[in-house]
């Protein structure tokens, strides 16, 4: 009988040790420059999130795309939890039961405005950088029409030809003016944008410029087609 006890004991440790926690980032850029759309809800963003055990971590963070490259950043954070003995996956459910919360009640709370000037391609680098120095599953969601008006701009006809004709010109500008580590390895860059008929060709040009510059750094780049309409 203590036999059977003993071998019941060391396969409840073993099962509980067996998994070794790790922390889940996922950071979120919502471009407020495309005046017909409506920004993400929490819920939006939260469901990219990969199931996982309760002593996971959690790393969220929020910017939004405006004139300056300064943008706010807020972050929540959930540290990692004991396991085997020593764990306590209640108190770590309710622990992020109130990130979640408190990540839900700042995207509804914070008032942001329209920019004339979007800084897009220079907050992703930022982000992206963020996300290198990190460990685990790493996820950048830009909710984004692409529209980068800064160092260059789609609203210049010069810039556009570039873009259309002479990507390597257009890469080597991009590259030039904002920083980025050769290595960004194990993140995954969704950009969630469906454009219309008109914005097709040169959404599909910055898509190829995206692609050009992050995915030969190891970024895995996936295109979602969302977009919400105010009526």
């Amino acid at each position: 009988m203590k036999t059977i006890l003993k071998i019941l004991l060391i396969c409840v440790v073993i099962g509980c040790e067996e998994h070794i926690p790790q922390t889940q980032q996922i950071s979120a850029i919502i471009d407020l420059t495309d005046a017909d759309n409506i920004p993400p809800s929490a819920k939006d963003i939260v469901n990219y999130l990969d199931k996982s055990p309760p002593s996971d971590g959690l790393g969220i963070s929020l910017r939004y795309v405006s004139e300056t490259r300064y943008t706010p950043k807020f972050q929540f954070i959930l540290q990692q939890s004991s396991v085997g003995w020593l764990s306590n996956e209640d108190v770590q459910r309710r622990k992020k039961k109130k990130l979640l919360q408190q990540f839900k009640d700042t995207l509804e709370r914070h008032q942001t405005a329209q920019s004339p000037r979007s800084e897009i391609f220079r907050l992703v680098c930022n982000e992206l950088t963020d996300l290198s120095k990190k460990d685990g599953k790493k996820k950048l969601l830009l909710f984004s029409d692409l529209k980068e008006n800064s160092f260059f701009s789609v609203y210049h006809q010069n810039d556009v030809y570039q873009l259309l004709n002479q990507r390597e010109k257009v890469v080597a500008n991009f590259l030039t003016n904002v920083y980025l580590p050769e290595d960004l390895s194990g993140i995954s860059l969704h950009i969630i944008y469906s454009p219309n008929l008109q914005e097709d060709k040169v959404f599909t040009a910055m898509i190829n410029l995206y692609q050009s510059i992050f995915e030969k750094r190891g970024v895995t780049l996936y295109i979602s087609n969302e977009k919400k309409v105010v009526l």
